[in-house]
């Protein structure tokens, strides 16, 4: 029977058309494997659009050889949670696709590697700084589609600070991105000051600031996330606010991991990116 093709959902399906392709089937040769008369059966359950019952979950481990435990339990929990409600639901207008995936997968990661060189990420944004982004993007129209957004990125922020598992980031950040005056002199102080308590106090957290001296870089082609899962699997996410590319192809990944590595050698250590901070904080006073 047909389905809301929910986060989940389309994680699940996500997940299984990443398990097919690496063992080079089509989908008309995992349908025959599967049992199914027709390959628009797996096409559907990879567009989360065709649901899994618990049960079955068994029948596609054996079929598509998943023999390591974390990731058939992980598959496991997305069939289980694939109709709850996420948090997220109570913005409504406010969360749509492809933002709900993206909160998703942050949501089950355990590392995140980001780089963006036209802002700071959100989870290390202050409300202050997170309201003047958004409202410069002109993205959202009215005040209270802007108190929506930021109210929401707030929670999402929070939940994946303090969650447990914690959620380890590495931040490249260049230093135009920190010289920007977004939201004014005193809110980009705050944001500054921000990293550098972050950057002195949570262990999960590291900072590094790639600085204008380090001229033409790894990151060039823009900004990029690569998120590492318990399962041992990478994947690439591109987002802006109206659209989210993941990219999971071995080359693609190895080639943006050997990008993150490059950003990492060429950005100064924690320290040094710690005194440049307070540096660029005492300018902005």
């Amino acid at each position: 029977m047909p389905v809301e093709p929910t986060p989940r959902r389309r994680r699940l399906g996500a997940e299984l058309r990443r398990i097919r392709e690496s063992s080079g089937w089509t989908q008309e040769e995992a349908a025959s494997r599967l049992g199914y008369r027709s390959f628009s059966t797996v096409s559907k359950i990879e567009k989360g659009v065709q649901g899994l019952k618990i049960q079955q979950l068994p029948h596609f481990f054996e079929v598509y050889q998943i023999t390591d435990n974390a990731l058939r339990e992980e598959l496991r929990d997305l069939v289980r949670r694939a109709g709850e409600a996420d948090w997220w639901q109570r913005y409504e207008g406010v969360v749509d696709d492809p933002l709900g995936d993206y909160l998703s997968l942050v949501e089950s990661a355990s590392s995140l590697f980001v780089f963006n060189p036209v802002a700071i990420h959100g989870l290390l944004q202050t409300p202050e700084y997170a309201r003047a982004v958004t409202e410069g993007s002109r993205a959202w129209k009215t005040p209270e589609d802007i108190d929506g957004f930021v109210s929401m990125r707030q929670e999402h922020q929070k939940n994946m600070l303090e969650r447990d598992p914690v959620l380890k980031i590495w931040a490249v950040l260049p230093e135009g991105v920190l010289r920007q005056e977004v939201g004014g002199r005193a809110v980009m102080r705050a944001q500054i000051e921000h990293l550098i308590s972050l950057a002195r106090t949570d262990p999960n957290i590291t900072i590094q600031v790639l600085p204008y001296r380090a001229g033409a870089h790894a990151g060039m082609d823009g900004h990029f996330m690569l998120m590492s899962f318990p399962t041992g699997r990478d994947l690439v996410c591109i987002e802006s606010v109206r659209a989210l590319l993941h990219l999971n192809e071995p080359e693609t990944v190895e080639a943006y991991r050997t990008i993150s590595d490059l950003l990492k050698s060429d950005a100064l250590s924690q320290k040094v990116s710690v005194s440049l901070l307070t540096t660029i904080a005492k300018e902005l006073a």
